[in-house]
């Protein structure tokens, strides 16, 4: 590559660019990037170009009065030379489009220019793939990026392999997308990548699917509100759904931290062993990890996704089970949440009753299920 271009001008924007650019070089470990809020500070900047820029730990800063002068110096000629067509300065082009990144991951032209640099070797993927992840930092709910982001995983998975992938930048891809989620509530495009991610490489693998489930299982108790999260979960519940069948190795209710071990103990023989026996475990299991959330959700109609999950298949669960723990919650909801919960439990029972009730009119003609059905109905409204 060529060398880093000097500082010549006074012109703030070019000023600022340079900084930046001197901040890279000091530090190629830079993670965060985020602007600083200083209003009343753009009279102190003089000649103080250390001021500009806060680099600390690998995390760098930049001053608000800094961002339009900035953007538009580097934006302006981004677009300038492309006009011309000079594409020989390379490490200009680089850093120029690092800086529009930074101030506006939306910035379709250069991402574009970014995918021709690597189109063409002069950009590496790698290097690629770790700007975007600073750029997230910043922009977590950036569309863009996410998809320039499925771009790179693509190629690096053609280049190094699948195998590969999944071993040295699958976990990490993992981890940026939930600080993406953490960094912006309800963050649709971040779960909606993390959801790409399970769907094209462990769909199909129980055991990461399982430790992606207890994954989540701890970020809900923190995140109780939070749709898309629950929406991810769901989508994790009808891939387990899908291999309920191989899940008689899985670890206990609550899977350890090293859930995605290969450790496998011949006295755990389902995600809760002994809670619930039945012929057929697994379904019951997934079944139960979804109703213990409801102790977590106040007010999230957890129900409707169970039953949009597992469908009208209840004579594979455990019925008797389901209604003790609805009678739980009834008995002990207290308070306008508590009412929440209560009506929730009671529509979920009633569904259930009435699921059970259809099945044995079907079977055995119209009889005393139904009348039983409605008796606990009636009895649990009164």
């Amino acid at each position: 590559m060529a060398e880093e271009p000097t500082c010549c001008s006074v012109d703030l924007g070019e000023r600022l660019f340079c900084s930046i650019n001197k901040a890279f070089i000091a530090d190629p470990d830079i993670d965060e990037f985020d602007i600083i809020p200083c209003l009343h500070c753009q009279e102190e900047q003089g000649s103080q170009e250390e001021n500009l820029l806060v680099l600390e730990n690998h995390k760098l800063g930049v001053k608000s009065w800094c961002i339009k002068p900035l953007f538009l110096f580097a934006y302006n000629k981004l677009i300038r030379s492309r006009l011309k067509g000079r594409k020989h300065f390379i490490t200009e082009s680089v850093q120029l489009t690092r800086a529009v990144l930074l101030i506006n991951a939306e910035c379709y032209t250069a991402w574009n220019a970014r995918k021709e640099m690597i189109a063409s070797g002069v950009l590496s993927l790698r290097d690629d793939w770790k700007l975007s992840s600073v750029v997230l930092s910043k922009h977590p709910r950036s569309a863009e990026t996410f998809s320039h982001r499925r771009w790179i995983i693509i190629h690096l998975e053609k280049q190094q392999g699948r195998d590969e992938f999944i071993q040295r930048y699958l976990k990490d891809e993992l981890a940026i997308g939930l600080r993406a989620a953490e960094c912006y509530a309800d963050n649709y495009t971040a779960w909606s990548h993390r959801a790409w991610l399970v769907e094209r490489y462990i769909h199909d693998q129980k055991r990461k699917l399982s430790c992606e489930l207890h994954i989540l299982r701890m970020w809900t108790e923190r995140h109780v509100s939070d749709n898309c999260g629950f929406h991810y979960r769901q989508c994790l519940l009808k891939h387990l759904k899908s291999v309920w069948w191989w899940l008689s190795d899985v670890t206990s209710e609550t899977l350890p931290e090293t859930a995605c071990s290969t450790s496998n103990d011949s006295n755990k023989t389902g995600i809760f062993h002994e809670e619930r026996r039945s012929s057929i475990s697994a379904i019951p299991s997934l079944y139960e990890l979804a109703s213990n959330s409801c102790r977590i959700l106040k007010e999230f109609d957890l129900y409707s996704k169970l039953k949009e999950v597992f469908g009208s298949n209840t004579s594979l669960l455990s019925t008797p089970a389901e209604i003790g723990f609805c009678d739980t919650v009834i008995a002990e909801s207290e308070g306008p949440v508590g009412e929440v919960q209560r009506r929730c439990a009671l529509n979920y029972k009633r569904w259930i009753l009435l699921q059970g009730a259809s099945c044995n009119s079907t079977c055995n003609g119209i009889g005393v299920e139904n009348t039983t059905a409605t008796s606990i109905m009636a009895n649990d409204v009164t």
